[in-house]
């Protein structure tokens, strides 16, 4: 998972005509303004984008409340604060430090947990069903975007109500997990394997003993049937873990 790939854009594709995209800008900065703002991505590319969409509002257009970007789990656990009722967390799956998803879930389970609309590079069931376990309320495929997916999201977590695009919907009513299908946790590692991260970093970034990072690697080799970590990387790609 390379976070320096190139982002796709969180609004509309430019093709779409330009009074279209007007608009559908207009509502999405109308409706983010009843919260206070978390950008989460390792792309400093993406999130500044994303904030010159955002916050680039004509003269009487609400104002954004921005409370930070953050490009680091520790930086998105100082951003939020302990009362988040009001706190949007504009987040893609995977930060400098690691996957997003185990800061997503601490956050989440504070007592006035914030919302948190997450994007995912390739969608696969395990992360999605991993991410509505943790209590991430809105689940969006990067692809998707520019399609007018980030306006039905945030229309349905204004009306307190969750959303999944129609990709990660998909994902949810696929059969049970294979007993060869990585667990959610065991696909958080497989990311952190793929950026070359050994154990004791594996156990450092997620906050577990080296010898259960270790024990972790070893049933995904097994699961994978590879010999070693980086084809497990290689395999992780071919069947969709990874992208």
């Amino acid at each position: 998972m390379d976070p320096q790939r190139a982002p796709a854009s969180p609004f509309p594709d430019p093709q779409t005509d330009p009074q279209t995209l007007l608009e559908r800008g207009r509502q999405v900065r109308h409706l983010l303004s009843r919260w206070r703002l978390v950008v989460c991505t390792a792309q400093r590319s993406y999130g500044h984008l994303a904030l010159a969409n955002l916050f680039g509002s004509p003269p009487g257009e609400p104002v954004q409340r921005l409370l930070g970007l953050a490009r680091r789990g520790v930086e998105a656990r100082a951003l939020v604060p302990e009362q988040a009722k009001d706190v949007l967390i504009l987040s893609q799956e995977t930060l400098l430090d690691g996957p997003a998803l185990p800061v997503l879930r601490q956050l989440l389970q504070r007592p006035a947990p914030p919302t948190v609309l997450l994007g995912l590079g390739t969608p696969h069931r395990v992360t999605v069903r991993a991410a509505l376990e943790a209590g991430v309320q809105a689940l969006i495929s990067q692809d998707t975007l520019g399609q007018g997916i980030l306006l039905e999201a945030l229309t349905s977590l204004n009306r307190g109500q969750p959303f999944l695009d129609h990709r990660c919907s998909a994902l949810v009513g696929s059969p049970g997990r294979a007993s060869d299908e990585l667990s959610a946790r065991e696909l958080e590692i497989l990311g952190l394997v793929a950026e070359g991260c050994g154990n004791r970093l594996i156990a450092q970034r997620l906050q577990i003993a080296e010898v259960t990072a270790r024990d972790h690697v070893q049933r995904i080799l097994h699961k994978l049937q590879v010999p070693d970590r980086a084809a497990a990387a290689v395999a992780g790609l071919r069947r969709g873990y990874l992208h």
